[in-house]
């Protein structure tokens, strides 16, 4: 499957939380307290609830450091679908995670255990 889905089975994240962030060659890769792990190998971006970009994909040679942590713990309060382009979880604290289907030849992000590749 390419291109984000208009159904993309998002709703279960909501009222779950933010545990770990682990890296990776491959890219980056969100895990969830109770519902699974969103990995993402193509674009993402956090931003505030300012609309400031906080922290978002780049090569890691360029990187000084990952600024993931202000989303620890915290809960998804809700989200959205821009398909085929993107989706987003909002934070109870305001922040706001975009992944971003940026390749269509190749696989964007998978969320586990469904075994959603887009």
């Amino acid at each position: 499957m390419y291109g984000v889905p208009k159904d993309l089975p998002l709703k279960r994240f909501v009222g779950d939380f933010l545990t770990q962030v682990s890296l990776g060659m491959d890219g980056v890769h969100f895990h969830f307290g109770k519902l699974g792990t969103i990995s993402v190998e193509g674009k993402w971006e956090l931003q505030d609830s300012s609309g400031r970009v906080v922290d978002r994909a780049m090569e890691h040679a360029e990187r000084d450091a990952y600024r993931l942590h202000v989303i620890f713990n915290a809960d998804v309060a809700g989200f959205s679908i821009d398909p085929p382009r993107s989706f987003s979880l909002t934070f109870a604290t305001g922040h706001i995670l975009t992944i971003y289907d940026d390749t269509p030849q190749y696989e964007s992000f998978h969320i586990e255990p469904d075994g959603i590749h887009v």
